[in-house]
């Protein structure tokens, strides 16, 4: 969410939220979670809720409605692989032989046909070479899409344990990972203090 509004050059602000508190007003957050964007008359809770509302407004969706499938097309299998990779976080604690069976299930080229449930870095390879008309920039059409976006940060994660990995086996994933990391607000993001520093709540990956 912070990503979008960084690549799209607008201000935001971030609210601590007090869990007992949240857990008490239901009626603020439906399914007694965060995230929750309020944005004008908009309030919007789940991930890609959001995510998709600000695809839309910030004409991150595409130009038709073929990238636009393309681009939910994508955010899914990202989330498939988001899956994965919490469950490394929160229920393997990132040990090590969790960490070498995850990268041979979802990120050893080799596994990519294995059963994964669909997850695999592979996959983004593919489609990210699929796509001539981004030059190996975007996942979707020649500009950047909320597609990217999800990908750059899925990518992001996975290069914080896997960073040799993920180079040495993926280059296309990596060299897509600069692109978007130096793009004008999103350069000063990730330099900044608004970008979390321990991305987990357990403070691994």
């Amino acid at each position: 969410m912070k990503l979008t509004f960084a690549s799209q050059h607008v201000a935001f602000e971030v609210e601590p939220v007090d869990h007992a508190a949240m857990k008490a007003h239901p009626e603020l957050y439906p399914f007694l979670q965060c995230p929750r964007l309020v944005d004008g008359e908009y309030d919007i809770v789940q991930s890609n809720a959001i995510l998709r509302y600000l695809a839309r407004k910030y004409k991150l969706y595409g130009k038709d409605e073929h990238e636009a499938i393309a681009v939910d097309m994508i955010m899914e299998g990202v989330e498939s692989l988001r899956v994965k990779y919490l469950n490394l976080i929160y229920q393997d604690k990132l040990e090590p032989e969790a960490k070498a069976v995850y990268w041979k299930t979802h990120g050893d080229p080799e596994t990519a046909e294995g059963r994964n449930g669909g997850a695999h870095l592979r996959h983004l390879s593919r489609l990210l070479a699929r796509n001539t008309a981004g030059a190996g920039k975007a996942f979707v059409g020649s500009s950047l899409s909320m597609a990217d976006l999800c990908a750059f940060d899925v990518l992001d994660l996975h290069s914080r344990i896997f960073g040799e990995e993920l180079k040495a086996a993926y280059p296309d994933l990596a060299t897509f990972h600069a692109h978007v990391a130096a793009l004008p607000g999103v350069k000063e993001y990730l330099a900044g203090p608004q970008r979390v520093a321990a991305v987990n709540g357990n403070s691994l990956g």
